[in-house]
Formats: C-alpha cells, structure tokens, sequence
C-alpha cells in the first residue's frame, strides 16, 4: 500500500456536483486506518479546503494555492510563499488584465475584480472590488486570470515577456491562468511535505487532471491521471497511470482496487 496519498480537488477527488462523495471519504478513512498520510494539493484557498473538508474527521495535510501556502492536517502552518508587491501592483493593471476576470488570494481572503462570469462559481465568499489596480501588492499568494482561452493566452504571453523567470505560471483549466512567485507548484510543496513526514516520494500516489498537477505528479512513484484529464497534462506525465472519470469516484475506486490486492 502507499505510504502517502496526494489528491488535486476539483476535476479529481470532487465529484461533478464538486462535493467529496461518501464512498470517497470511506476510501480516505480506509487508506488513513492503513497507515497512509493524507494529503489534498489544490489551487484552491485554504479556507476552502476547510470548508470541503468540515465534518470529514480525517487528519489531511494541505497544500492550497497551488503550493504557494501548505497547512499540516492540525492546521498548523508550515509554509508561505507570496508574490512580490511591486509585481502585483503590475500584475493587476487593467492594460495587462485586459477584459478578463481577476482575484487575488491572501491569507485571510480573496479579493476579486469584475466578479461578473465563470469566477462566481469559483470564488465564494470573495471580496469584490470595482477595480485592483491601486492594491498595495502585500502577502498575496496567488494570481487568478479568468476568461476565454484566446484572451488568457494573451496575459500570459505578456506576463512571460514582461516577466520572464519572476514568476510561476500554471493553468488549472483552460478558463484559469494561475500566477505564483517563482519555484511554487503542487510538487515542490510535496516534496517538502513528504521530507518532514519522512516518506520518499517513491512511496506516494497523487492523482490530477490539469496542468497544475505536473510537477506533483512528475514527483511521485505512482502518478494517476483522471480520464477527464488534459491532454496538455497526458503528454507531460506519459508514464501516469490513467483511471476513471471523476464524477465516477475514480480515485475511490483505484484505492479501494488496491486495498482488495493488499488484503487491506
């Protein structure tokens, strides 16, 4: 059995109706009694992850913001890396915007810019702002573009010109241009993670769909793709192994698979 499992949230361990289903939680707390370490990385704030999580009594270590803070499963910080303010206060002009949606994470809350089309579905309990440009910049932890694909590439290509090797850059869909400071992704906090529980990334499992699951799943010894995963993600993470959809519960059914062979 894995020594510890690694899950993304949304188009992974969520179900279509974006809920932990029971059959995953019995999954979790089986894995748990095996002595595995639980772990959900997401590009989603911490606080939503909580809330996700409320009423699961499972011990899970965080990885929110695509990395960029992780939490161990008592909620006790363990590391934060925010984006430089003087960057922020460029990364948020309207000239570089464009006409796409925008939200800052932080700490506390998430701030939000013509909070008008697909973030309101993303974005609960965000503080909607009309404009962000004159933000001070301060404990920012990640960026959010949102908007059509051609317009996102846009962004990105004048974020990468403007401010090449400043910054990570990932999508977690092709809707969602995500921004971090440099070295920040799912793996990196992992790899961190994994070293203060003592587990080689070898005897982890993580499962993804999107482009912000790479390097996490590029880590591990048993990377799973979802079906529903990109193709951008098959071709970075040949060797993963592909299961089921994730509105089928598909990771629960890949543990529940190796808990029947280890007699688990």
């Amino acid at each position: 059995m894995f020594r510890a499992i690694a899950t993304d949230l949304d188009g992974t361990l969520l179900d279509a109706e974006s809920r932990i289903t029971p059959r995953s939680v019995a999954a979790l707390q089986r894995a748990h009694a095996a002595g595995c370490r639980l772990i959900i990385a997401t590009g989603r704030h911490y606080r939503d992850v909580q809330f996700l999580l409320d009423g699961i009594e499972l011990p899970v270590s965080v990885i929110s913001s695509n990395g960029a803070r992780v939490h161990a499963a008592d909620g006790t910080p363990l590391a934060a890396a925010n984006l430089a303010p003087a960057l922020v206060q460029k990364l948020v002009q309207p000239a570089l915007v464009r006409d796409v949606e925008l939200a800052l994470y932080l700490d506390d809350r998430k701030l939000a810019c013509r909070y008008t089309g697909s973030l309101n579905g993303y974005l609960d309990r965000a503080e909607v702002h009309a404009s962000l440009a004159d933000y001070h910049g301060r404990d920012v932890a990640k960026i959010i573009y949102c908007g059509d694909p051609a317009q996102l590439r846009l962004v990105e290509q004048d974020i990468r010109y403007r401010f090449d090797g400043q910054l990570a850059l990932t999508y977690s869909q092709d809707c969602y241009l995500e921004v971090m400071a440099p070295g920040v992704s799912k793996g990196q906090a992992l790899q961190q993670l994994l070293a203060g529980m003592g587990i080689a990334a070898q005897d982890c499992a993580a499962f993804g769909d999107a482009m912000n699951d790479v390097e996490m799943l590029q880590l591990v010894g048993h990377p799973h793709l979802m079906a529903n995963a990109s193709q951008h993600l098959q071709e970075q993470v040949p060797d993963g192994q592909r299961i089921g959809h994730h509105a089928e519960s598909a990771v629960a059914a890949l543990l529940e698979s190796r808990f029947a062979a280890c007699g688990v």
